[in-house]
């Protein structure tokens, strides 16, 4: 009886810790060239649209930054799978202005370009 209450309780912390994010891998990229940085960060699994200029979706609490000199983008998903979107450290938004999605766009082609899930798309 005692053994199998330690694989429940086990069980309940691995599926909690899933939930939470925790068990995601987290990878970053990083390039200087000629005075340009470009930095990728993600966790989670993020999918791009087929003509590769928006985010489609986030795996659930997954999230992808993005920055370029001096340019930042943080697109990230909560439980229920919705993308808010940070610009420059700004307020979280979800719907975004054509300057907005202009950036995410360039943002999109770049990360594909540095080898950002290019399977995902």
């Amino acid at each position: 009886m005692k053994k199998s209450s330690i694989v429940i309780a086990a069980l309940c912390l691995a599926t909690l810790l899933a939930a939470c994010g925790k068990m995601q891998r987290h990878t970053t990229i990083i390039e200087n060239n000629n005075g340009s940085k470009v930095k990728i960060e993600y966790q989670g699994q993020t999918y791009f649209s087929a003509d590769g200029t928006s985010i489609e979706n986030i795996s659930p609490y997954g999230y992808v930054k993005y920055s370029r000199n001096d340019r930042e983008l943080k697109a990230e998903s909560d439980s229920h799978v919705h993308i808010t979107y940070e610009f420059n450290d700004g307020d979280k938004q979800t719907v975004l202005t054509a300057a907005d999605k202009d950036f995410v766009a360039q943002a999109v082609r770049d990360m594909i370009k540095h080898g950002h899930n290019t399977s995902g798309r």
